[in-house]
């Protein structure tokens, strides 16, 4: 399924659509294995917009322009969106030369997009935490352009969770880096989404 974007982050639905709870929308012809039907990667997304910021988590600098665009293949792969803005760049970077991104945002956005998406694909719903993440760069990210970040899921057994990810500029779709990130689950069944369980109603910060 499909997930489209407007302006400023917010979602519309295609044909045939309706949201979840969370307000992500998704076609509910196609929707993916995942509590009341609704997909858990969008689920998870969703949770993960809401609780960096009310944490003032460091990954709020990216999640409040993150946009999560489609699902497919049976919740193995998925496509995330980051527009790149002045407070990423580089420090060393000299506006006359053109500003470039600067590696932790890419690593960060990586390790973020892959982590959701390791633990949808978990059957039991459990944290995890890494254990390794390699990241090669292949170009640099220009600031002011959009990166787009494709992510597959390689493994999820009982122990450990394995994910690869493509990132690259949307203007030009030159591949800028490859990374593959592994985790290992922890926690008991369902802690995954214990933050969202624990809200009585929306929590729209």
């Amino acid at each position: 399924f499909r997930l489209k974007p407007l302006g400023g982050g917010v979602k519309i639905p295609a044909p045939s659509a309706r949201p979840t709870s969370f307000g992500l929308w998704y076609r509910s012809g196609e929707a993916m294995a995942g509590v009341g039907g609704s997909c858990r990667l969008t689920t998870l997304f969703a949770q993960y917009v809401q609780q960096t910021r009310a944490q003032n988590s460091f990954s709020s600098n990216f999640s409040k322009r993150m946009l999560l665009l489609k699902v497919e293949d049976n919740l193995r792969k998925g496509t995330f969106q980051i527009p790149l803005h002045q407070s990423d760049c580089h420090a060393f970077g000299m506006p006359r030369e053109g500003q470039h991104v600067h590696g932790g945002v890419i690593a960060t956005v990586v390790e973020d997009a892959t982590t959701m998406h390791i633990c949808a694909n978990d059957a039991r719903s459990r944290k995890a935490v890494t254990t390794d993440l390699n990241l090669s760069f292949l170009g640099v990210g220009k600031i002011g352009r959009t990166l787009q970040i494709d992510t597959t899921i390689l493994k999820i057994g009982g122990v450990l969770g394995v994910a690869e990810a493509y990132v690259k500029d949307t203007s030009t779709g030159k591949l800028i880096a490859v990374g593959r990130h592994t985790m290992m689950f922890i926690g008991e069944d369902n802690s995954a989404t214990e933050y969202a369980h624990s809200l009585n109603s929306v929590f729209d910060v």
